[in-house]
């Protein structure tokens, strides 16, 4: 079973599981970095089913285990491998990452040079609150009902709960069941996207041979989904950029214009390489 028929496998059992699904989402995307690296999860996991432990949830949704303890996991760190995607990470000041951008769309051309698309999804809340919007149901009732509804728990049981806890919001569901009972179909669609706020993708051919496009305001982003728990570029073995405007770097700049003295970069016995001022140098000669 390779990584997509694991995950595909798994994506499908754990709706039965909805409590578990947080620990699932951190579960699978190490699960990738094993198959990154060359090795079957799946196969390691059929050699040593006798001694996996409860607390791990994809045996479980493949019926290796019983039941999942309550008790937190372990990971084992492994990094991405060169089978995987690449990512450059760079931190520029604000006004340096613009720059940068535009340096590689002139390197390498504007049509090979593209943002990152970033894609939410709908959760329960989520969902129940636009259609009710849509339908221009009064905003004080609709946020009443949707703030009370569990992200984790299904939408059935959220309406059992509702129903038994709740008469008041239970009758706000009955008046808009027609509307409401629509909710369940619209969890996890796409509902809107968004320019990833470092990621460029940069290609060697024109983005339109190699991967789907999208425009948000004005901007041309790649039409993969992309996130946490979906990774298509790295699976395509495109090179990702993350360049991010760091502010805090224009303060550390400010500071250095903003000493009257001579400064210097110095080495210390670490090897890390530090700006210091003439004063320091005095101090530390001083010292000797």
């Amino acid at each position: 079973m390779n990584y997509r028929e694991l995950k595909r496998f798994c994506d499908e059992k754990i709706k039965s599981y909805p409590e578990l699904q947080k620990r699932y989402k951190k579960e699978i995307i190490v699960a990738k970095r094993f198959y990154d690296n060359d090795r079957n999860l799946y196969e390691e996991f059929i050699e040593k089913k006798e001694k996996i432990d409860k607390r791990y949830i994809i045996p479980f949704l493949l019926g290796l285990t019983e039941e999942v303890i309550d008790k937190n996991p372990e990971y084992i760190q492994v990094k991405p491998g060169a089978s995987g995607g690449i990512d450059i990470d760079s931190d520029f000041a604000p006004q340096a990452k613009e720059k940068v951008t535009e340096y590689l769309k002139n390197k390498f051309g504007e049509d090979r040079v593209v943002s990152v698309g970033t894609y939410s999804r709908m959760g329960i809340s989520s969902a129940a609150k636009d259609l009710l919007r849509i339908y221009k149901v009064d905003f004080k009732e609709s946020n009443a009902f949707t703030s009370s509804l569990d992200s984790n728990a299904s939408w059935e049981d959220n309406i059992s709960k509702i129903k038994g806890e709740n008469p008041q919001l239970y009758s706000f569901y009955l008046k808009h069941q027609k509307i409401l009972d629509i909710v369940p179909k619209l969890i996890n669609k796409v509902r809107q996207t968004g320019k990833h706020a470092g990621g460029v993708v940069v290609l060697d051919q024109p983005v339109y041979e190699l991967i789907p496009i999208e425009r948000v305001t004005d901007v041309l982003v790649s039409a993969f989904p992309e996130s946490a728990q979906h990774q298509v570029l790295d699976e395509l073995g495109v090179i990702k950029f993350d360049l991010l405007g760091i502010s805090i770097l224009d303060v550390v700049s400010n500071a250095v214009d903003s000493i009257d003295e001579k400064i210097y970069l110095i080495e210390d016995d670490d090897g890390i390489i530090k700006v210091v001022d003439e004063s320091y140098i005095n101090k530390e000669i001083e010292k000797l």
